[in-house]
């Protein structure tokens, strides 16, 4: 466990983790893609190495490096026919759909929690594109097939998840046709279908966006392509929120802007909040002030609302973190993770229909956090200890989920026992 030792805030200037989210997109891609492709500035985390070892295992040609990550064999010739997912709910769903072009029949299985978290509804589109499925139920542990994958026109309803989108349009590189998707009225999420447009139309991929329809061309790409992925703005949030609630200035250098990343979002959300922001061509300066309480919609950047949570704590009146209910299908069920931590710490809130209400406090005290081995409860409630005395982060190597560096970036904290954890 790791105790947060709340001395005196100072100003910081950091240099954050690549982004989870490119770097995954980019594996799936550059593994259906019979040129060579080398990524650099990958990130290098758990969820990141757990795609990449099972696209190897798919037959994928993946060389690591100093300089990057390069993949030059797709995917096809199983190596290995079993793939552990952990608790990674997006490689889960990026790499089920592509079961349809190996040569062999591959399982996939991950955590118990893994298993508990909602598939069906992308199961349910693969099988109507052609996909064999084993057993044909809600959820993982199953076995995908060698097959076809047809293309063609599906309607989705309503989904637990946009990366169930994304997957779709990645895989539709293989398809026997073209596949024309159409996203159901309150799509969560659209960042992140944006972010998977764009980032495929960057790599010279033919497809037509728009919120509600979305055409992609079915091409097995044969192109050398070369990507240097941006720093990650979902963990720009736990920095953010530092330099607001301890009223301190931050730097985030190397920072894209515009960004690929709808959690972009977390600088107009700090703005609004009474944060000065300054943008450079190669950096963000940030003055940390807090004037106004938060009534934000998070339905689009549903991974900053832990982060928003612990700001919440220190404005002057009630907020409202608004269409949050999707965080109860990540890796934890963020909902009640925030509530029972924020309890623990003398913190008030309530959860009415799909809204996060959070009511400032005269005063916290410390307790040990149930991260919930949940990466961004982990981050999140480590920032409140740097003005909560006495705030303990059990499981805190959870972070290397996303952020592995993260104990070494931030300084206050001190190893305890009680955990057989070690941190980086």
């Amino acid at each position: 466990m790791n105790r947060i030792i709340p001395d005196k805030a100072t100003d910081q200037q950091i240099d954050l983790p690549s982004s989870k989210s490119l770097t995954h997109r980019l594996l799936i891609l550059a593994a259906l893609n019979e040129g060579t492709t080398k990524i650099q500035r990958p990130l290098a985390s758990e969820d990141t190495s757990i795609t990449q070892s099972a696209l190897r295992q798919m037959g994928g040609g993946i060389d690591i490096t100093q300089d990057g990550i390069t993949i030059s064999q797709p995917i096809g010739k199983c190596r290995e026919t079993e793939i552990y997912l952990g608790n990674s709910g997006s490689s889960a769903r990026f790499l089920i759909p592509l079961g349809a072009f190996l040569d062999k029949p591959i399982r996939y299985s991950g955590t118990e929690r893994l298993h508990q978290r909602p598939f069906t509804e992308l199961l349910t589109v693969l099988q109507i594109l052609g996909h064999r499925l084993e057993p044909t139920g809600k959820s993982l542990p199953l076995v995908a097939f060698p097959g076809v994958s047809t293309g063609g026109e599906v309607q989705l309803g309503e989904l637990p998840s946009s990366q169930i989108v994304t997957a779709l349009m990645m895989s539709a590189l293989r398809m026997e046709k073209d596949l024309v998707i159409r996203l159901p009225e309150n799509m969560p999420s659209l960042p992140y279908i944006r972010m998977t447009a764009n980032l495929m139309k960057r790599l010279r991929l033919n497809l037509e966006y728009s919120d509600r329809e979305i055409w992609v061309e079915a091409q097995i790409p044969k192109m050398d392509w070369l990507v240097t992925v941006e720093k990650d703005y979902s963990a720009a949030s736990y920095w953010v929120v530092y330099a607001l609630i301890n009223g301190v200035n931050l730097v985030l250098n190397g920072m894209n802007i515009p960004s690929l990343q709808g959690d972009e979002a977390i600088l107009q959300m700090a703005e609004e909040a009474g944060a000065e922001i300054m943008l450079y061509g190669d950096r963000v300066e940030i003055k940390g002030q807090i004037t106004r309480a938060l009534d934000l919609d998070c339905e689009a950047t549903p991974d900053l609302v832990p982060a928003l949570s612990v700001l919440s704590l220190f404005t002057n009146s009630t907020c409202r973190l608004r269409n949050v209910k999707l965080l109860e299908y990540k890796e934890s069920n963020r909902i009640q993770a925030i509530q029972e931590n924020l309890l623990r710490i003398g913190g008030k809130s309530d959860y009415k229909n799909g809204d996060l209400y959070i009511y400032p406090q005269s005063k916290y005290h410390g307790n040990q956090i149930d991260t919930f081995n949940d990466h961004r409860i982990a981050m999140s409630f480590a920032v409140a200890g740097t003005r909560i005395p006495g705030m303990i982060i059990e499981n805190p190597a959870c972070v290397d989920k996303s952020y592995p560096r993260f104990w070494q970036d931030f300084p206050y904290w001190e190893k305890i026992s009680g955990d057989d954890t070690d941190v980086n």
